[in-house]
């Protein structure tokens, strides 16, 4: 009943005429979306596709909206500056070789500016995230049933499904995040174990990393890079020096090998709790200009909201095509500021 209600509502409360009225009335709101790895279809249980994200591209353009770089968005909202009407802002997260040679091209087709936040280790082939270590052992185990001995805790999983392991994906990535990243080679271990399979030490294709040269050449053609640490492991679960590492080294690596990336940090999994004033005081002490996280938001003006700088917000992009509408027209931020949840 509630798509059904989103499907008969959204699109008349979406239209230019509604639209400019509310922009009258409500101060200036700027979507960023977040686009992961695209898939062919969705039988692994969710993604977006490639045609799905050039629907949303496409619904842009038709109705009026303007793409942004996020390096223009924050200027203008810091220096108080125009944009163009109805801006919207896109990023990429992680690096892998399928966004470079699938999803930014699509991006391209429409002249759509976007930002990459990369895990500079992995660019360098040094590693392959952990996160995606996990989801490929989940996608490729022929086991109905796990249960995953952590030290602490059993967790017992039913992959009967699709759409299970899907939530078992993300069942299994959230309890490692909560753990400590010292102990995150055991915890792979311990997925490896529960599901019999053996960890590839290179990437199966999905999982395939981009590289410097590839990176160059986006750059070269109007893309933006950025960092998104070193490894990916999640910075609150880690000391001082390692967090302070995997953000200062991932700026580092960027700088020897593009010629203008974007000092604005993008925290690994980016959750209210996987970051706090520690690393927030090291990226104002080296002068990044923001950084940015998964919390679901708006970015706004800025003034007298220093702290928000370095806690930017974002969306998934919505894998309905009714939630995208909601959520970069002015209807999802109506409805946070009125209050009506």
């Amino acid at each position: 009943m509630k798509e059904l209600l989103k499907n008969i509502f959204i699109p008349p409360l979406a239209s230019r005429p509604v639209s400019a009225l509310a922009s009258h009335l409500l101060e200036l709101h700027i979507p960023v979306f977040l686009v992961h790895q695209l898939v062919n279809d969705t039988r692994t249980g969710s993604g977006i596709t490639p045609e799905h994200l050039r629907n949303c591209l496409r619904y842009l353009v038709k109705n009026g909206h303007n793409f942004v770089s996020l390096k223009d968005a924050i200027y203008a909202l810091k220096n108080s500056k125009p944009l163009p009407e109805k801006p919207v802002v896109f990023t990429m997260d992680d690096g892998f070789m399928q966004q470079a040679t699938i999803t930014a091209p699509i991006f391209q087709e429409f002249n759509c500016p976007a930002t990459f936040f990369v895990i500079t280790d992995m660019l360098d082939r040094q590693l392959w995230p952990w996160d995606a270590k996990v989801s490929w052992l989940i996608n490729n185990t022929k086991k109905q049933r796990i249960a995953i001995k952590f030290e602490d805790e059993t967790l017992k999983l039913d992959l009967g499904n699709a759409e299970k392991k899907h939530l078992a994906r993300y069942k299994t990535r959230d309890f490692i995040k909560e753990t400590d990243m010292n102990t995150l080679s055991n915890s792979l271990e311990q997925v490896a174990a529960a599901t019999g399979l053996s960890i590839p030490e290179s990437p199966p294709e999905f999982y395939e990393p981009a590289n410097w040269d590839i990176a160059r050449k986006l750059e070269a053609g109007g893309f933006t890079f950025a960092p998104h640490s070193k490894t990916h492991r999640i910075l609150s679960k880690m000391d001082e020096a390692s967090a302070r590492d995997e953000i200062l080294g991932s700026w580092q690596r960027l700088t020897t090998e593009l010629s203008d990336p974007l000092k604005v940090f993008c925290y690994p999994t980016g959750r209210p709790f996987d970051f706090g004033s520690r690393e927030i005081n090291i990226l104002k002490d080296n002068d990044f200009l923001a950084a940015i996280s998964t919390i679901p938001g708006y970015l706004t003006s800025l003034d007298n909201h220093e702290l928000n700088l370095y806690a930017l917000p974002r969306f998934d992009l919505p894998e309905s095509m009714t939630d995208f509408i909601q959520y970069c027209t002015w209807i999802e931020f109506g409805k946070k500021t009125m209050h009506l949840y």
